[in-house]
């Protein structure tokens, strides 16, 4: 997901299938590139894909940012995409956690508010290979507890808060309000575009329901290819030409768009087909 100006596309998170393709990964750009961390490890699949995706959204230097869920979120991603190409960026963090002290932050999120974390954040501070990093556990339940990492924005409150939605103890629907950081809210704002892309992909153009097999490789091979037809159209509708049809049917007609949306989808897997 990128942001540069008022464009978004969410291309960089939606690639789940790609750590099965190792060979494929490694003759891809950046792999195996020796990084700017201490120790200079080599750049893995995820890292690369986050520098391919930022190189091929054109972003100027010094004006966009990046984000992404725990698959591609890492110090080396938020490092290497500062560095190379001057984008800030915002990440989950989750199983890539080189460098990034998760236990510590659990720590002392613990120490400060015990057993009802909800609604507080911890953050620490750092410089790595000259980018200024800072690491923030957010607390959005009791239990649940979010590890983020970022090279820009604020750990201020946000005036909006977080609606957490549970059953009470009678089993009855209920909500309450949680605070949470303005960094963590910027990018909640925009997670939510992996589910418009596995929309599109599952709803829209629904390959695996026209192509009915018994055969699992074939099965496979559609999702890839489902994949790689809604990456090709999000990016040709960040395009000028793509926009141009759409402010013909006019940017509130919302029926008109989805329709708009769902022919260049079918027409774009007709094309890689044939």
């Amino acid at each position: 997901m990128f942001r540069n100006g008022i464009e978004c596309i969410s291309g960089i998170l939606v690639h789940q299938d790609i750590v099965q393709l190792p060979e494929l990964q490694a003759s891809k750009e950046f792999h195996d590139e020796p990084s700017h961390l201490p120790g200079s490890p080599e750049i893995p699949a995820h890292v690369a894909e986050v520098l391919r995706q930022i190189k091929g959204a054109g972003i100027p230097r010094g004006e966009g940012w990046v984000g992404g869920d725990s698959w591609f979120g890492s110090i080396m991603s938020a490092v290497e995409g500062k560095i190379q190409f001057g984008v800030d960026s915002t990440w989950i963090i989750k199983n890539n956690h080189l460098f990034f002290p998760m236990k510590q932050l659990f720590a002392v999120l613990k120490a400060r508010f015990g057993d009802h974390p909800a609604g507080h954040w911890v953050v620490f501070r750092a410089t790595i290979a000259g980018v200024k990093l800072f690491a923030m556990a957010y607390a959005w339940s009791q239990k649940g507890v979010s590890y983020i990492l970022s090279t820009c924005g604020s750990t201020e409150p946000h005036p909006i808060k977080y609606v957490s939605k549970f059953e009470d103890e009678w089993g009855r629907p209920t909500w309450k309000e949680i605070p949470r950081p303005t960094i963590s809210h910027m990018l909640y704002e925009f997670l939510p575009l992996i589910d418009e892309h596995n929309k599109q992909r599952q709803s829209l153009l629904n390959l695996e329901r026209c192509w009915r097999t018994t055969n699992c490789w074939f099965r496979l091979l559609t999702t890839l290819l489902g994949m790689s037809v809604v990456d090709m159209h999000r990016w040709d509708r960040n395009q000028d030409h793509s926009r141009l049809l759409l402010r013909q049917v006019g940017e509130d007609d919302d029926v008109e768009r989805r329709a708009i949306d769902a022919l260049k989808i079918r027409k774009f897997s007709d094309l890689i087909c044939g």
